[in-house]
């Protein structure tokens, strides 16, 4: 099932994978179940993310799906203090779930492109990781792990919301390394480039 080897350290971990129905959470949640790791898979796909579940499941992995809107910050806390109580504990948090709206600034809709883009890229990360901060201090190896993008590293025209929100992925990931390593809890970013999913369909080949 995994697209790749991961090391089996991880195995009995509890994995918090949001964006879980598809794309790159798809596969991260999958990867992890392969090597051993019991997922807690969020999505706001109600059907993809009952899809990822099934597959996950049929291959003999421990799993169980919740249908989450990030921008809601009590769901958040109710589904990972169900999700912890599910697994008995919470190890390790994958911040992946993203939307991408592009708008010029000056379009008419560029307001609405740039709430929505810092809403579901950055603040719900932060939602996340404040609602999974109680468990995650009682693991022995705690991780969060925030995907950003390419854009948090250089820009693409009319993409000016999704950018800034991917580069304050990385500066919220830097300030919480300093902040939560000393309690033990790791913080990294992950800046993939392009990846063919279904949010990066509609990008030319080329």
């Amino acid at each position: 099932m995994a697209l790749t080897k991961l090391s089996r350290s991880v195995e009995g971990y509890v994995v918090l994978v949001t964006g879980a129905a598809s794309g790159m959470g798809e596969a991260t949640a999958k990867l992890f179940a392969d090597a051993g790791a019991k997922v807690a898979a969020v999505d706001i796909n109600r059907d993809g993310l009952k899809r990822v579940v099934k597959e996950i499941e049929a291959a003999g992995c421990p799993v169980r799906g919740w249908s989450l809107d990030l921008s809601n910050g009590e769901a958040i806390k109710t589904v990972i203090d169900e999700a912890a109580a599910h697994f008995s504990g919470l190890d390790m948090l994958v911040n992946n779930a993203g939307i991408s709206i592009f708008s010029s600034i000056d379009g008419a809709d560029y307001t609405q492109a740039w709430d929505k883009s810092l809403d579901g890229l950055l603040t719900a990360h932060t939602r996340t990781i404040r609602a999974a901060l109680p468990y995650l201090r009682k693991s022995r190896n705690p991780r969060i792990v925030n995907i950003a993008s390419t854009e948090g590293l250089g820009a693409t025209k009319f993409a000016s919301a999704y950018t800034a929100a991917k580069h304050g992925v990385i500066g919220l990931t830097r300030a919480l390394a300093v902040e939560l390593g000393e309690e033990g809890i790791t913080v990294n970013c992950v800046c993939p480039g392009p990846i063919r999913t279904g949010m990066t369909e509609a990008i030319p080949e080329e």
